[in-house]
């Protein structure tokens, strides 16, 4: 029974050695768990922070968006504007040219009527010369 006695004691003692080194496991084990909590706390809130930042990302982005489009029809809106513009320049360009053609017409009738008035100018002093001498 001494025999008994003693493996027993040995079986305990060892269940006893084997129960501390499970303990020891479980406190390991819960530590582990709990860190492992707060990474998942911690993952967690990373990522509503970058979910977030989508959501503001993808806002701004409607955003810009809708000003690129904005933007886009004034862009639209000034390039006709610009073509009417040139449009109107040729035109006026064309205009421009056809009257200074015009001006120039003039100029030269002018020129040839002074000329002419000169012609006539210097026959009747011519004639009224002869008349005066006649007279004389």
């Amino acid at each position: 029974m001494n025999k008994s006695i003693g493996q027993f004691q040995e079986k305990i003692r060892k269940l006893t050695s084997e129960n501390s080194a499970m303990d020891e496991e479980m406190r390991n084990a819960q530590e582990n768990l709990r860190l492992s909590a707060n990474q998942n706390q911690r993952m967690m809130l990373e990522i509503n922070e970058y979910k977030q930042r989508i959501a503001s990302n993808t806002q701004e982005n409607e955003n810009l968006k809708i000003r690129i489009q904005k933007l886009a029809g004034e862009n639209t809106s000034l390039n006709e504007e610009v073509r009417e513009a040139q449009e109107g320049l040729r035109l006026s360009s064309a205009a421009q040219a056809k009257l200074n053609q015009e001006l120039n017409e003039y100029k030269s009738r002018i020129n040839s009527n002074n000329q002419e008035s000169e012609t006539y100018r210097q026959k009747i002093q011519k004639l009224m010369s002869e008349n005066r001498d006649l007279g004389d």
